[in-house]
């Protein structure tokens, strides 16, 4: 399901620095506040707390940071450094790429669509509601979150993808080029129609794990996933549905509620409760979990509410000054 950013009033745009007088080694840090297009920012760019920018087709030669409940929101915005983003703060970026990192450090929330960067590191500890959300994005280098909640859609990523304490971990019609760790999500984790090529490993998880088609955790079009290196499920609250998939190594099972396996092609050996249901159906329980697609709902409607305000409130603030 693919949503587009909603189009923008563009405005004229005046660059600051520091003056005349500022030695050329000196960094510029632009701040903006408002809507602005076509432009080359030569240093750092700035949403300070509380502001908004729209920007469309501009190009940021420096670092990004989006204050605590600041607003960034881009179509074409290319960044040649980091993206910040604080507490409290949105990003919101289409047709974009970010040549180094994007950390959110328990932002609103991070909307990526046809995007590229390399690593992405969240930390939401203090703001379980904050989010990424993917469509067609591509990481270049680790995918890393500890809080919230992550959801990548049709999305590339090249190096391991590893989530602590999420609200939910789902993946569907992605390539996960490296490891996929899932620890301690507290209502689920499902993979759906994607590639792992490395290890999987889903751990402490609360709710259920769902792999591939079934149901457990929501239905899922598509849903057979192809697995290149073993996969451990143990640990899991609620129940574990592995359905539909190619497993070119280990399938195993340890310390689960109840776990069911179907339909799968296993290269390797099946271990653990996973060798114990081949041989015995075990009861399936029911798994009281919000569905992938309510999930998807929920960060639709909250990225097109803070999306709005976003726009609306850089639209009232006029060209941007910078």
């Amino acid at each position: 399901m693919r949503k587009r950013l909603a189009s923008v009033l563009i405005g004229g745009i005046a660059l600051a620095g520091f003056g005349a007088a500022v030695p050329a080694q000196a960094a510029l840090t632009t701040n903006c506040n408002g809507h602005a297009a076509d432009v080359t920012i030569p240093g750092d760019l700035v949403v300070r707390a509380g502001k908004a920018c729209s920007l469309e087709n501009t190009i940021v030669n420096g670092n990004v940071r989006v204050a605590a409940d600041a607003d960034l929101v881009a179509d074409g915005l290319t960044v040649n450094g980091n993206v910040n983003v604080q507490a409290g703060a949105y990003l919101d970026l289409v047709n974009s790429s970010v040549t180094g990192n994007v950390a959110n450090n328990g932002g609103f929330g991070i909307y990526l669509d046809d995007t590229t960067l390399n690593a992405y590191n969240g930390n939401a500890r203090d703001n379980a509601e904050s989010f990424l959300w993917t469509y067609g994005a591509e990481f270049n280098g680790r995918v890393a979150a500890t809080g919230g909640s992550l959801l990548l859609e049709s999305s590339y990523a090249n190096r391991a993808v590893e989530t602590t304490d999420t609200q939910y971990t789902d993946i569907l019609d992605s390539v996960v080029a490296g490891a996929l760790t899932v620890t301690g999500s507290e209502f689920g984790a499902l993979v759906c129609g994607s590639e792992v090529d490395g290890h999987a490993t889903f751990a402490s998880n609360n709710v259920g794990v769902q792999l591939g088609s079934g149901g457990a955790l929501g239905e899922c079009e598509g849903g057979s996933s192809v697995w290149g290196g073993n996969v451990t499920v143990s640990g899991t609250t609620g129940h574990v549905q592995v359905s539909d998939n190619i497993i070119r190594r280990n399938l195993a099972g340890t310390g689960n509620e109840s776990v069911e396996a179907s339909n799968n092609r296993v290269r390797g050996e099946l271990q653990g409760q996973f060798a114990e249901q081949a041989a015995q159906r075990m009861m399936r329980m029911q798994a009281a979990a919000p569905e992938a697609d309510a999930e998807r709902d929920v960060l639709e409607q909250l990225r097109s509410e803070r999306l709005t305000k976003a726009e609306q409130a850089a639209v009232a603030a006029g060209p941007a000054q910078l």
